[in-house]
Order: structure tokens, then sequence, then C-alpha cells
């Protein structure tokens, strides 16, 4: 990935009921509801012996242009408004590229390109699928990211130092398919199908992540995490912790009407500050546990230890492994930067003090 949270063990999310009567597109006659109702398509029905079951469409709409598919990763689509859509994010792997697709075409919709905010592989991991069978869609990514999306063996090798990574680590968790970037997305707009579409720089989770923002949502990747994930999992993955906390604080000062994270729920403007509060709740308890964890030097593997014992976070694999240990680094950067932590080189090796 790296996963939006590490520290335990990933759970699959269940897609919420049905939550009410649909609306219809707008050039289909759409009418009111609520974020969250099922859109695009009508509910069919399938017996199985004597019980009838009903069949739900995956999208749901958010507002009138607007619209996702939620799991454990959140989806996003943006429709043009001439019968295409936009994806932000793929998903993990080819099964979530055919959900995308499946929703899309529910709704009678055509996917024209997709916006990878970041290039972590539960994010990316549909768009080989989705590239490969359906003709004409591209790719647009930021500068920064646009690499790792193209060359998904990066992921692994800087988590594994710089090295060949061993192949624990090259796995659908860590490195996806990789595609050709089409468009590198710089500046703040974005002009795709005659849509005009905000961009918001987030970086601190990944190196150049980006948010996206039309029709009165914000699109905002893994800018932050609902709180139920927080409550779930350790700490919140950062690549830089200080541009993380600014992310966060420039995410707070937006104005749309929702914002939907990567993980967790549909989050409405007067949520928006609480659920950004326990976003830096959690990063400022990760960064205490690391500074604590420096009572005594000690080299990376140490310091990431101490604080798995600490934090009492139960790591599944390898590649969560991998993954906390590069969390932990983060936050020691982070500390470096106010004066909190110092890594010097010893007999025994490179080891991080606590203090300047």
């Amino acid at each position: 990935m790296p996963d939006a949270i590490v520290g335990a063990r990933r759970r699959r999310a269940r897609r919420p009921g049905w939550g009410g009567a649909g609306w219809g597109w707008p050039w289909l006659g759409g009418g009111g509801g609520v974020p969250g109702d099922f859109v695009g398509a009508r509910r069919r029905r399938a017996r199985s012996g004597d019980v009838a079951l009903i069949i739900m469409p995956l999208l749901h709409q958010i507002t009138p242009y607007t619209a996702y598919v939620p799991g454990a990763n959140n989806l996003g689509v943006i429709l043009t408004g001439d019968g295409g859509a936009i994806a932000v994010d793929t998903g993990l792997d080819k099964d979530t590229g055919r959900m995308v697709r499946r929703a899309l075409e529910e709704a009678g919709l055509r996917l024209c390109a997709i916006i990878s905010t970041h290039h972590h592989a539960d994010h990316i991991g549909g768009n080989d699928y989705l590239v490969r069978n359906l003709p004409g869609v591209a790719v647009y990514a930021s500068r920064l990211e646009a690499p790792f999306i193209e060359n998904p063996l990066l992921e692994p090798v800087y988590l594994a130092l710089g090295a060949s990574p061993p192949a624990a680590l090259r796995t659908k968790w860590l490195m996806a398919k990789g595609v050709p970037v089409h468009q590198i997305i710089d500046g703040d707009t974005l002009e795709i199908a005659g849509v005009t579409l905000e961009i918001a720089d987030l970086p601190g989770h990944s190196l150049g992540q980006i948010g996206v923002a039309f029709d009165g949502v914000c699109f905002a990747a893994d800018g932050f995490f609902g709180p139920e994930v927080l409550a779930k999992h350790g700490i919140p993955y950062a690549h830089d912790v200080a541009a993380q906390i600014a992310s966060l604080e420039r995410l707070a000062m937006r104005d749309e009407r929702f914002f939907l994270p990567g993980h967790g729920t549909l989050t409405p403007r007067s949520d928006l500050n609480a659920t950004i509060q326990a976003n830096r709740h959690a990063i400022e308890r990760a960064s205490r546990a690391v500074r604590d964890a420096l009572a005594e030097p000690g080299d990376i593997l140490t310091i990431a230890r101490r604080v798995q014992q600490a934090l009492g976070l139960t790591i599944a694999g390898l590649p969560q492994y991998a993954i906390f240990v590069s969390a932990v680094a983060a936050h020691l950067s982070y500390l470096e930067a106010q004066g909190g932590a110092t890594l010097v080189m010893t007999s025994e090796g490179a080891v991080w003090r606590g203090g300047s």
C-alpha cells in the first residue's frame, strides 16, 4: 500500500445497507434525496427458493454530479453530465476495478478517465484492469506520484531500504500492476471531458498526494481518516508528518458540503472539524509514543519495537511490519526537525537518541 493505518489487521468493510429511494441522475430527471442513497439503476429482485433477494446498485450519489462506491476503500466518481464518468482511485486490485466498471454500467455511465490521488496499491490496484478493458480511459496523477504509479515496484523498494525487495513485499498489498500516466496534474485546476475540477495538494501521507473537489464534494483520499478507522488501528501512516498535519489544516479551511476520505464514512462539513481534530490527536499520540521510545538510544528497529509494545499493536505480517517501521521513521524525522531526536553514528551502527 502503504495502508491508510498501520499496526493492526485490516478488516473487510461491509457495504452499507440500502438507504432509501434512488435519485436518478440529473439528465434522467433525478430528484432530491440524501447522500448515501443507492442510485443509477432500479432495484432488481432475484428469487432464491421462496426468498426474494434485492440486488442493490453499487453507486451511492452524494450531490447531483458526484457519487462513490463505498467499501474498505471509498472510490469516488465524478459525472461529466453527458453520460461520462471520472473515477477517483480504483481500489486494491482487478476485483475492485471490476466493481467500478459494474457500478458505472449499472448507472449507464461510461468511464473516460481515472485520477489516481496517490500511488499506494490500495488506491491504484484497479487501474490496470480498467485501462486494459475499457477503451480510451486516460490516467491522471501528480508529478511526484506518477513514477510510482507507472513503476509500482518502487513502493516495495523504498520499504526495503532501497534494495531489491524480498518476496514478502512483492504482494498486491504493496505492489499493484503499473499503467502509463497519460497526463501529469500540475496546478490547482484540471479539465477533463469539459469539466473543470479543483485540485487540492494533500502531501504527507504520500509524497505528492492530491485531493479532488467538484460539485460540493472534496474527495480527500488519505488526507484524513474516519474516526471509526482511527479508533480501530494504531498509527496513521505518514511519509512526512509535518506535511500531513499541514494538509489537515488546509482541509479544515475548505467549505465543500461533503468530504470523502479514502477510508471511513462520508463526512458532512458540519462534522469535519471534529474529524480533523481526531486525526490530529492520533498523529500526536503516535509522535508521543515515538518520543517516549527514545528514553534510551536505539536503532530504528529497536525504536519501532518499543512503539509497538507501548501502543499494544498486533502486526499481522511482513508487509504491515514494513509499513509500520516506515511510519515510525517518519515520526523520528519529524521529531528531529523539532529538535526532539538525533540520528548519530556509533560503533554499533546508526542510533536514534532523544533531544538535539
